[in-house]
């Protein structure tokens, strides 16, 4: 199987996880002055508000955070539909 190598400023990405319509990725680049990076992405190719540090441990670490705070957003998760009521009133 084939799995589609990405990368984002030189960092290449080596973990992910979704949450919601969010993806978090930890990016490594060991040329970089912090080598290890957490974005948040959309999209794919879009990754924002990175935090950088020089250990994996830290980015991981990082990178559970922000994925418990997603987890809990209303946001990330379609709301469910209201049920009427016999008269068709929304409960």
């Amino acid at each position: 199987m084939n799995k589609e190598v990405r990368s984002q400023q030189g960092y290449k990405i080596i973990d992910s996880r979704t949450v919601g319509k969010m993806e978090l990725v930890i990016g490594h680049n060991p040329k970089a002055p912090n080598p290890y990076v957490c974005w948040y992405c959309k999209g794919g190719d879009n990754y924002f508000w990175g935090y950088y540090c020089n250990e994996l441990s830290s980015a991981r670490k990082k990178m559970n955070e922000r994925y418990q705070a997603e987890s809990h957003m209303p946001y990330n998760y379609p709301s469910a539909k209201k049920q009427k009521s016999s008269n068709g009133r929304v409960r």
